[in-house]
């Protein structure tokens, strides 16, 4: 039995013999055969060393203007980059030192009857009004009445006159949305080092400014 075995194994050995001698010799695995698109690569933009010189000198003035404020304000972010200026501010890990101001535009004015004390007594106002001649009517849910929505004040001003003329009486104009046109973050008492990081952050916000203003009162 074990000359059995004996004889099953040498065969065993014999045929991953002739199967390695019929392969043929095992290449070297080539690592540069796996890059995929390799004629594909293109380098995108290379900074030439004046203009790296120029922005590290224009960075150097800034963060010497800046040392030693008890507040920098980081102005002139765009709406649009809102979302990713919080992003890179939070990262700099700064906690309650870093706050935000919106700067918001107006983008739409309305005609309206200022709140009543309840829906019932806007339902009453509004009927009154429809007698009047003005049709397009909404009650708001804090039961001011909206006689219309314009996109200029103008707009707006003038549709007020013509109701006015109607007989309407008590209705005002005014903002109706305000939307974000900028962002602007605050720094309290950063240190040199915040600075620095503050200024090469501006690089990534075109328009933006850094400037040392006073400190709002928390």
């Amino acid at each position: 039995m074990s000359r059995l075995v004996f004889f099953l194994l040498l065969l065993a050995i014999l045929a991953v013999g002739a199967h390695l001698w019929l392969s043929g010799p095992v290449e070297k695995s080539d690592f540069a055969a796996r890059e995929k698109n390799r004629e594909e690569v293109r380098i995108v933009a290379v900074t030439p060393p004046s203009v790296a010189a120029r922005r590290a000198e224009d960075s150097r003035k800034t963060v010497a203007t800046l040392a030693g404020a008890a507040c920098v304000e980081f102005s002139g972010i765009a709406a649009g980059d809102a979302f990713r200026a919080r992003e890179a501010f939070a990262a700099l890990q700064a906690g309650q030192r870093i706050s935000e101001r919106r700067v918001e535009e107006i983008t739409r004015y309305w005609v309206f009857v200022p709140a009543v004390r309840d829906r019932r007594a806007a339902e009453t106002r509004m009927a009154e009004i429809r007698k009047l001649g003005v049709s397009d009517l909404s009650i708001r849910p804090d039961n001011a009445i909206s006689l219309g929505v314009f996109s200029t004040e103008d707009a707006a001003r003038r549709f007020l006159s013509s109701i006015e003329a109607k007989g309407v009486r008590g209705a005002e104009q005014g903002p109706f949305t305000r939307d974000l046109r900028e962002l602007v973050m605050l720094v309290r008492e950063p240190d040199t080092e915040l600075v620095a990081r503050l200024t090469l952050l501006q690089r990534d916000f075109t328009g933006s400014q850094l400037r040392a203003v006073p400190c709002p009162a928390q």
